[in-house]
């Protein structure tokens, strides 16, 4: 009399039930070793590439010193304007930021 399957039952199931999943994990760990593996894994985990966010930082400050030089030359012509206009007016005061102003992003270095 028997009263389950017998432990050939169980193997076979173990086999073909979780052998995929083993498989699965044999091959990402075996993948995550090479040069493109390393790559995905650095991108999943969302790491920047350092050196490529020093460049941003560097453009990003070189954009705001060109946008200061520009309001520099707007409030110029509007100063131009303005007296051209009307010679008695009083000078308007700056209040656009100033390209020397450090800045508040920064990134970690």
């Amino acid at each position: 009399m028997q009263s389950g399957p017998d432990i050939g039952w169980y193997i076979q199931r173990f086999i073909n039930e979780l052998m995929p999943y083993a498989v699965a994990a044999i091959g990402i760990t075996l993948i995550s070793v090479t040069p493109l593996g390393r790559a995905a894994v650095s991108w999943l985990k969302g790491h920047v590439n350092r050196g490529r966010a020093a460049q941003l930082a560097a453009e990003l400050e070189q954009v705001r010193i060109e946008l200061g030089e520009v309001q520099e030359r707007l409030d110029f012509t509007e100063r131009q304007l303005l007296n051209s206009a009307n010679p008695a007016a009083p000078q308007p005061t700056k209040h656009r930021i100033q390209a020397d102003t450090p800045s508040r992003l920064r990134t970690p270095v």
